[in-house]
């Protein structure tokens, strides 16, 4: 039996499909999250480099491939002091995480003027979580903005959900 070429083509296109590694995993949990601070160029995070904070709680929920982490306790006043907000929202893609949060808290310095975002990325690994988050200014780009319009502060992120159980 012969396949007419269009037919070979949808079958071989649905296996492909099919045989997709491309699923997004579930990272909703409570984790429990140790961060040091590994680039402190901008000041944003105010603590030198290797400076580690343990213990910090980001409880994340997820609808499909949308995600938010919500900060818990000192660390959500902290990321709120900064950026105006605790939470992070984003998507999910196979088991990495691509979060951010685009600040609301104005500044300014002269005549340049700005806001202060974070970006989470992380990948899921069981149950163990590990990336960073990247803090950095948005500007207005002015000649008085000086090192705010490139600068990176750097946290990495090492930490763990509870396991799932089983029934």
């Amino acid at each position: 039996m012969e396949f007419p070429a269009r037919s070979t083509a949808l079958v071989l296109a649905l296996l492909a499909a099919a045989c997709s590694s491309d699923s997004t995993a579930n990272v909703a949990g409570t984790y429990t999250l140790a961060l040091t601070v590994q680039k402190n160029d901008c000041g944003i995070l105010a603590n030198p480099v290797g400076t580690s904070s343990t213990g910090v709680t980001v409880v994340v929920t997820q609808d499909g491939s949308n995600a938010t982490a919500k900060v818990q306790g000192a660390g959500a006043l902290g990321l709120t002091l900064i950026t105006g907000s605790d939470t992070f929202t984003g998507k999910v893609s196979g088991n990495s995480l691509d979060l951010s949060i685009s600040g609301t808290l104005p500044g300014s310095s002269g005549s340049c003027a700005f806001t202060r975002n974070a970006h989470l990325v992380g990948t899921l690994a069981g149950d163990s979580l590990t990336g960073s988050v990247t803090y950095t200014f948005a500007t207005n780009n002015d000649s008085e903005c000086g090192i705010r319009n490139t600068c990176q502060d750097i946290q990495l992120i090492v930490g763990a959900r509870p396991p799932a159980v089983s029934q």
